[in-house]
């Protein structure tokens, strides 16, 4: 085998990053389309596969043939997915209009203690060249404004300064300076094999980092996301810290400290939507018809293995707790279930994780419809209804209201609580009625008859009405005087429901 000079000499690196790739990226049938491309063995476990295709592309490398380097190289990338412009942006060009680099401006790279080293763009590899970010409503990138910033390795605590440039021309200034929706962002991400050729790249900052725009630190930044969750950053908008002139040459850099992995940032012009505006393309959008969510009910209940009951619906987000206003959920979910999109879509602007609330699938914003079953539910019922029941055919029903609202907590209630409470106690204690008309504490009848109550098979309900009626004074009160007499009742009490001393001590002992 010969090597050719149509194609770039194989160097060391890209080598390891071949290799690389296909121990990281490439699944069993993939590791075997590879293989049976170059006429290799296909059979084995996928640690045999992996081990034989990057023996294979070593020996190519030792023999110098770019020929067959190109072409593994190319299949390996086929095989996880063609690259396609669509998703992407053109790198920008050292040769465009005015604002656009030099060839001499590149991008330097500052070690903490070092002198700064300025580095090639071109010598990043071609994977870097178009970065396709994972897609958000929120942000639709238009173009780059900056060359790609990489970040090597850090291991030591000492701090490592990467830094570009961004130059305006009159259009990009005119657009970030009179239109509120267009804005400057960082976007940076962890350095993976094949990132160029794959759609969803997340948004990703190292853990310690800081960002300067013309020596200025930018605060208030979150560029971490949520604990274990990839893709829950969100770009840094430097929108309002550069200087909008044309063909003022901004400095931007990233400063970061002890990574274990490579990253790459630059600045993007970005086009964003507010969350009332995504709201209203919803709303104006696709939807599920009523009749075809009650079809799907009913088809599901169909089952004759299953006995079907009425189930209870929440007309309330379980994002915000309120009721529903839109109420959307995805194509794909099989609940009727759905959450409000306006809490939704906030949730997914500050932090984006984009799964459903109440099923936990990943979804997207195009998979968002709204159900016109629920929202006819919404439409016919009180506000204060929070709820509803739905029986097997999809005939709903609002819930009882007391069900749906609290008991309220103000004091003026409270005389009517304690009046249903004694009568509970006299109907369970079997007393006197006339105690239920005076102004006595029912407690002292209960007294009376606790050592009856206390031999009965009902001891929990009985522990119940003590609970509620009982008081502090009752408590010091020794349980053998309320045995000895049962019919015994304190002077005070006495007095208190019109009865006199004498006829209570009229009993004999």
């Amino acid at each position: 085998m010969s090597a050719s000079s149509s194609h770039p000499p194989i160097t060391k690196d890209s080598t390891t990053f071949l290799i690389r790739s296909v121990n990281t990226q490439l699944i069993v049938r993939q590791l075997q389309s590879v293989l049976k491309q170059e006429n290799q063995p296909t059979s084995g476990l996928k640690a045999s596969l992996q081990k034989r295709l990057s023996n294979y592309i070593e020996s190519i490398a030792r023999s110098n043939d770019t020929v067959a380097f190109e072409r593994v190289k190319r299949n390996i990338y086929n095989s996880v997915g063609n690259p396609n412009n669509d998703y992407g942006y053109a790198h920008r060009s050292a040769t465009g209009s005015a604002g656009i680099y030099s060839p001499a401006d590149g991008y330097s790279v500052s070690p903490g203690q070092g002198a700064t080293a300025y580095v090639n763009p071109a010598s990043i590899s071609n994977c870097l060249s178009h970065i396709h970010f994972k897609k958000s409503p929120f942000y639709t990138i238009v173009k780059s404004l900056s060359d790609h910033g990489k970040c090597p390795v850090a291991m030591s605590v000492h701090r490592n300064v990467v830094n570009t440039t961004v130059s305006l021309n009159e259009v990009e200034v005119h657009q970030l300076s009179k239109l509120k929706n267009y804005r400057a962002m960082i976007y940076c991400a962890v350095v993976e094999p094949l990132m160029g050729y794959t759609s969803d790249t997340d948004i990703a900052f190292p853990h310690q980092v800081e960002l300067r725009v013309n020596q200025q630190l930018i605060s208030g930044l979150n560029l971490r996301g949520l604990k274990n969750k990839p893709g829950s950053t969100r770009p840094a908008d430097i929108t309002d810290k550069l200087n909008l002139r044309e063909n003022f040459r901004n400095e931007i850099s990233l400063t970061y400290a002890q990574t274990q992995k490579e990253f790459v940032f630059l600045v993007n012009l970005v086009q964003t939507e507010t969350v009332e505006d995504l709201v209203a393309k919803l709303q104006q959008g696709r939807s599920i018809p009523k009749e075809e969510v009650i079809s799907d009910m009913v088809k599901k209940n169909s089952d004759t293995d299953l006995i079907a009951t009425s189930v209870i619906m929440s007309l309330k987000c379980p994002l915000s707790t309120l009721r529903i206003q839109t109420p959307v959920r995805s194509l794909f979910c099989t609940h009727v279930q759905c959450f409000d999109a306006t809490s939704f879509l906030q949730l997914q602007q500050q932090a984006p994780t984009w799964t459903c609330p109440t099923c936990n699938k990943s979804i997207t914003f195009d998979q968002l419809v709204k159900d016109m079953y629920f929202d006819d539910i919404l439409h016919n019922t009180p506000s204060t209804v929070d709820s509803v029941t739905i029986d097997p055919e999809g005939k709903w029903s609002a819930a009882s209201e007391s069900s749906n609202s609290p008991i309220p907590d103000d004091s003026d209630d409270d005389e009517p609580h304690k009046l249903a409470i004694k009568r509970e106690i006299v109907d369970l204690d079997d007393g006197p009625p006339e105690i239920i008309s005076s102004s006595t504490p029912v407690h002292s009848d209960s007294r009376a008859n606790s050592a009856s109550v206390q031999r009965s098979s009902n001891k929990r309900a009985f522990s119940q009405v003590i609970d509620l009626t009982l008081s502090d004074d009752e408590e010091e009160t020794p349980r053998p005087a309320k045995r000895t007499n049962h019919n015994e009742r304190p002077p005070s009490s006495s007095i208190e429901n019109g009865y006199h001393s004498s006829s209570v001590n009229g009993y004999s002992p």
